[in-house]
């Protein structure tokens, strides 16, 4: 089932500004880029990079997702492993609003986001 409408205009302005902090660093702003690809019932936080072969083109590499459940109205956050393979971050609860599990990525420590 789709994320509602509101639900997902919400977390569209919710992900664009977590992106734009991620990518407001000067520095780094040819090295990485953080972006989001909003889908049926769920959200990928991705990571692009310049390709180590071909730094004119861009890979993508998925750091995060992020899963609505419309019986519940909550968000439930996930990590990838190195197959791609997903998992629920036990520590994160669910969420009504999205914001709280961007904080959660953002603030990891265990580095299943950001390695």
């Amino acid at each position: 089932m789709a994320i509602p409408p509101e639900v997902r205009a919400d977390a569209e302005t919710a992900l664009t500004e977590f992106c734009h902090q991620q990518n407001s660093s000067a520095e780094v702003a040819d090295q990485s880029r953080c972006e989001f690809e909003i889908l049926e019932n769920h959200v990928i936080l991705v990571e692009r990079r310049p390709s180590f072969l071909n730094h004119l083109e861009w890979t993508s590499v998925p750091k995060a997702k992020f899963r609505y459940s419309p019986a519940k109205s909550v968000w439930s956050l996930y990590w990838p492993d190195t197959d791609q393979r997903w998992h629920r971050l036990s520590s994160a609860k669910t969420a009504k609003d999205l914001r709280v599990l961007l904080k959660a990525v953002a603030t990891d420590t265990s580095g299943v986001f950001w390695v």
